[in-house]
């Protein structure tokens, strides 16, 4: 797991879920799921924060993290509405 992570560079990772006491991660290129410790996250992390590893530590992209969930919603909207 840490030479892939350690390979990615600045690569964007979302949490998909969480695992007793690990977090399964999906990287947003490869689409290629690794699973981390959860104490190794920023406190606070949720299902669908998008992070950023970066010099061996995890690290918030909350503007990308507010995109994402304005897309979703928008198209969580959209079906909304097609539905009615």
């Amino acid at each position: 797991m840490g030479s892939k992570l350690t390979s990615s560079g600045n690569l964007k990772w979302t949490i998909d879920r969480f695992e007793e006491h690990s977090a399964v991660l999906e990287n947003s290129k490869t689409l290629e799921m690794v699973s981390v410790p959860v104490s190794s996250l920023p406190a606070n992390s949720v299902p669908g924060d998008v992070l950023i590893f970066k010099n061996g530590t995890w690290h918030f992209d909350h503007a990308e993290t507010e995109a994402r969930k304005a897309q979703i919603s928008e198209l969580f909207q959209r079906i909304k509405q097609k539905n009615l």
